[in-house]
């Protein structure tokens, strides 16, 4: 857009100003909601006109367009006293703060550094002075400069605007970062308009903001849109309709009494916008220079203009009758979802348990993604599968992308989360599930990232959560309420959890583990040092060394006492799972012990986060279906872990097999076309080579020898002994064609550096081990 006259840009409105807020002015109350959406229109407006490989200096971006964000009213003098608008200032102020520690961090990299400090605060010989000058959010602004993560907030405002930076943090696009971020430091500062409104005095200031909001109040797009589909509908249904819409609306406000504005109530928008964007998108926006809003854009806020022009064409609405049946029928149904699933997202729920796990991680595009799966004629099983499948389809692949340090918000994985929900629209259950699982096993990162995931400031938000329910899930498995939503609930009464360090601060007493300080604090940090305990008890044992404190933990959860010999004896409940994880007493906590938790986390990541969870629920499919529905737009490169198997018969008839207990599932993610590399524990990596297809079970495998078609379970093996170690009915098998291999497995390739995984297969995220490997077996893919 031009420049609208009047505005200033955001280095007028914030360089070298001091504004306060009145003790009678409500707290800082922006929402996760608003940050992302902000970002998100920062970053649209933003890529119109930048482009990555069309740049010569930010000079350039003198010529972007401009992004209106409304106005302020203040009070005239020095200090502005602001009446409207100090939730956006403030907002804003976070943002800048992240974008000033962000660009330091770039600095070693060689990026350069955009002065703006004077848009924060002024520097009166070493004293900070904010711009946004209000006595009790000074502490706070103080420790998100200085990065000082030990603060505490001690009142409300200082608590949510830390929330909220943490939510930009998380949020902030990878896009926006490393070369862009200059680029678009620039554009902030230089191209975001405000209209301020000056007034000589408070009396005046709260004039204006009265009458600009109570009355005259335009219409919402909601509104609108019932107006525009309240002219198509003859006049004798009219009533009818109209009370149906308000019904509807009113139901969707009562559910949300919070203010999620800043303003007023707008659950009608967000709900009417999730329901159209769920049922009629069929385009979103490229992310590139000049690229125009497409359907997903157009149906936020202002989906009133898009239903004008799209109903009869993208809606199927010609008549009376059709727009009569959308609200009486479709609007009523997804009303009811949508407050099912606002309920299941309140309330932990037997069966819709991914649902609250979702929500409490602010994944909230479920519900976009469950509407579009759910149809008109579905009955109420079918429904309920789906919300059980799509919510588990978002809960693994969340969770797996955290466990690699992968954003999991919308606006970074749009385009794929996009395509899913697209292809799972009004579709049959089966079909959902397969679409599901298929996005699962194509991502390309894997669970066995959880062994290398520790706490940071990008993980710390989720922390809790992952250790809740690796707790929880034991809990249940041992016939115990889960506790999850117990677990994780900051907000109630009485002694609340917190993460417990297994190994204290305290370098000294462990250095004989460790190699040197720093690698004592890597290692605190990882995921098998880490459980959860009541904040009392946490804080308390923070001093005690683990020997002291291993006896205390035998009153707390199960993955506390499973530390001490207690949780072994007279615990039939549980000893069957320590068997089946690797559960074990650890006398004394070293680094071995860490990396032996993560394993146990692993394997149960494994069965908590299992894509075959999604094809059960759905029913099953054949493998002659998935097969085809599942072959690789684009090769792969796995992993494959081939142990206690014999090795010259995979060459010999070209396969590789695993048994589908515990990871050995995951060789149903390598599809036709993927590429395989080999690796024997003991041995190295033994080959290379190209799935020709996808696993089946043994008895369905067959090869051919001298010219006939044979199972793989009736033809000789080069190693019998090894074969009949094979359980037929457990054991499946994909098919190999080798590219580049060694015969014999004791010549297998290694070298320190390399990277394998206790899994039998997997994608691995660095690169370095594949090209090692290629390069010593001479292989060009």
């Amino acid at each position: 857009m031009n420049k609208i006259d009047k505005t200033d840009t955001l280095t007028k409105i914030l360089s070298h100003r001091r504004f306060t807020v009145d003790v009678f002015q409500r707290e800082y109350r922006w929402g996760r909601k608003q940050i992302e959406q902000m970002i998100s229109d920062f970053q649209d407006t933003f890529e119109e006109f930048y482009d990555p490989n069309e740049h010569d200096s930010p000079l350039d971006v003198m010529n972007y367009g401009y992004y209106y964000m409304g106005c302020i009213i203040c009070t005239g003098g020095s200090p502005n006293k602001i009446i409207d608008g100090q939730q956006r200032l403030t907002s804003l102020t976070l943002l800048l703060i992240y974008l000033n520690n962000l660009q330091k961090e770039q600095a070693a990299q060689g990026y350069h550094i955009v002065q703006f400090d004077d848009m924060i605060y002024d520097d009166h010989f070493g004293t900070k002075s904010f711009n946004i000058d209000v006595d009790d959010r000074k502490s706070c602004l103080y420790a998100l400069i200085d990065n000082n993560v030990t603060y505490q907030p001690d009142n409300e405002s200082a608590q949510n605007m830390m929330d909220r930076y943490k939510d930009i943090t998380e949020l902030f696009p990878d896009e926006l970062k490393g070369e862009a971020l200059e680029y678009f430091i620039y554009w902030l500062k230089e191209k975001v308009l405000l209209l301020e409104i000056d007034t000589p005095s408070e009396d005046e200031a709260h004039t204006i903001f009265l009458t600009m909001n109570d009355r005259g109040l335009s219409l919402n797009s909601a509104e609108m849109m019932k107006a525009y589909i309240m002219q198509q509908i003859v006049e004798m249904d009219r009533y009818a309709v109209n009370h149906r819409w308000q019904d509807n609306i009113n139901r969707i406000k009562s559910a949300s009494s919070y203010d999620t504005s800043g303003v007023v109530n707008t659950q009608d928008v967000e709900f009417i916008s999730t329901w159209l964007r769920a049922n009629y998108a069929d385009s979103l926006r490229e992310g590139k220079r000049g690229a125009s809003d497409e359907d997903f854009e157009l149906l936020g806020e202002k989906f009133h203009t898009w239903v004008r022009s799209n109903a009869k064409v993208k809606m199927g609405l010609n008549k009376s009758a059709d727009y009569k049946a959308l609200v009486m029928t479709e609007m009523s149904r997804v009303t009811d979802l949508y407050l099912r699933l606002k309920e299941y997202s309140a309330t932990f729920t037997t069966g819709y348990e991914e649902v609250f796990y979702n929500a409490n991680r602010d994944l909230n595009y479920q519900t976009m993604l469950i509407i579009s799966a759910v149809r008109s004629d579905d009955s109420d099983e079918d429904v309920k599968r789906k919300i059980q499948m799509v919510s588990k389809f978002v809960d693994i692949f969340a969770s797996i992308r955290i466990f690699n340090f992968k954003k999991v918000n919308w606006n970074t994985n749009k385009y794929l989360l996009f395509r899913v929900m697209k292809d799972i629209r009004n579709q049959d259950c089966k079909t959902v599930g397969m679409v599901l699982v298929r996005a699962l096993r194509r991502m390309d990162v894997s669970v066995d990232a959880i062994t290398r995931f520790g706490l940071n400031q990008f993980s710390g938000r989720y922390m809790l959560h992952l250790l809740a329910r690796f707790t929880s899930y034991v809990n249940v498995k041992m016939g115990n309420p889960s506790q999850f939503d117990i677990y994780v609930d900051r907000e109630r009464k009485g002694n609340t959890f917190d993460i417990e360090h297994i190994l204290p601060d305290d370098y000294s007493s462990y250095q004989d583990e460790f190699a040197d300080a720093d690698d004592f604090q890597t290692s605190r940090q990882m995921i098998g040092n880490l459980i959860i305990l009541t904040r009392d008890k946490n804080r308390s044992y923070q001093a005690m060394h683990y020997q002291e404190k291993v006896g205390k933990y035998v009153g707390d959860n199960i993955l506390a006492q499973a530390l001490n010999t207690v949780a072994y004896q007279n615990n039939p409940k549980f000893l069957p799972l320590a068997q089946q994880y690797g559960f074990a007493p650890i006398p004394k906590f070293t680094k071995e012990s860490i990396a032996a938790r993560a394993q146990i986390y692993l394997q149960m990541a494994v069965d908590i986060w299992d894509p075959d969870s999604i094809k059960e629920i759905a029913g099953g499919w054949e493998e002659e279906t998935e097969k085809e529905f599942f072959k690789s737009e684009k090769a792969r490169e796995f992993t494959v872990e081939y142990y206690e198997r014999s090795w010259p018969d995979a060459l010999k008839y070209g396969f590789l097999s695993s048994n589908i207990g515990g990871t050995g599932k995951f060789l149903r993610n390598v599809q036709d076309g993927d590429i395989v590399y080999c690796h024997i524990a003991g041995a190295g990596f033994v080959g290379i080579g190209e799935c020709t297809a996808a696993a089946v079970p043994m008895k369905q495998f067959t090869v051919t020898v001298d010219g006939a078609e044979m199972p793989i379970t009736d033809v000789p093996w080069l190693e019998p002994s090894l074969k009949a170690k094979l359980d037929a009915d457990k054991e499946i098998f994909i098919r190999v064609e080798w590219k580049s291999y060694v015969q014999e497995q004791v010549d297998g390739y290694w070298e320190k550096g390399m990277i394998s995984v206790p899994m039998v297969a997997y994608q691995l995220t660095d690169q370095s081990t594949h090209k090692k490997v290629r390069e010593h077996f001479g292989y060009k893919n």
